[in-house]
């Protein structure tokens, strides 16, 4: 399988650099997050898998959009909105486990309902996604992006503690806030450049 994800890694670098370094960040964190919540190998495993492919979606998906600065009109965002959706599809032949093509598929939904694709709720959503959700609003704020620079690991530790409970799962978010405030040692934030804690 890793010899898999490398090669689809290889075909979305050819045409999107930004978004497999995103998703390789993205992994890093979600499998802090799920070790320190104790999650077993296989669901690790998995979120891992899940983490480094949920925008593969993204290939069908204009450059001029990904990378617009400003503001998305709203026909434009209806095509970001549909990402998770055709990366399952294009994923499908694969024959990954299902609790991937749920992870990938539920990573923009939120607690409240308020996320997409399905506007699931609380625990209808699958709890690693609920993770791999954490973990991608915090990269993507604490990177720069092909349309803004970054705007700080504070900033996304803010964002996700605001919503805590309302967007974001109060477990997934109290696991992260307890890896923050031990440094994560050698890992996600020490790579990023944050290895001190608040």
């Amino acid at each position: 399988m890793e010899s898999i994800v490398q090669v689809l890694e290889g075909v979305m670098a050819t045409r999107d650099p930004y978004t497999v370094s995103h998703q390789q960040g993205v992994a890093q964190l979600s499998l802090a997050i799920a070790q320190e919540m104790g999650l077993g190998e296989k669901k690790t495993r998995n979120i891992m898998i899940a983490a480094r492919l949920h925008d593969f979606g993204k290939i069908s998906v204009p450059m001029g959009i990904l990378a617009k600065p400003g503001k998305l009109s709203v026909p434009e965002m209806a095509i970001i909105k549909i990402h998770p959706l055709a990366g399952c599809d294009m994923l499908q032949p694969l024959g990954l486990p299902m609790s991937i093509f749920l992870t990938i598929m539920q990573h923009h939904e939120r607690i409240n309902g308020s996320g997409y694709p399905f506007g699931l709720s609380g625990e209808d959503i699958l709890l690693e996604a609920r993770i791999l959700g954490v973990a991608d609003v915090v990269e993507a704020i604490s990177s720069h992006r092909p349309y803004r620079p970054s705007q700080g690991m504070e900033m996304a530790l803010e964002e996700v503690s605001s919503n805590r409970g309302g967007l974001y799962d109060p477990m997934v978010v109290d696991a992260l806030g307890r890896l923050y405030s031990g440094n994560m040692s050698g890992n996600f934030l020490e790579a990023k450049g944050y290895s001190e804690a608040a």
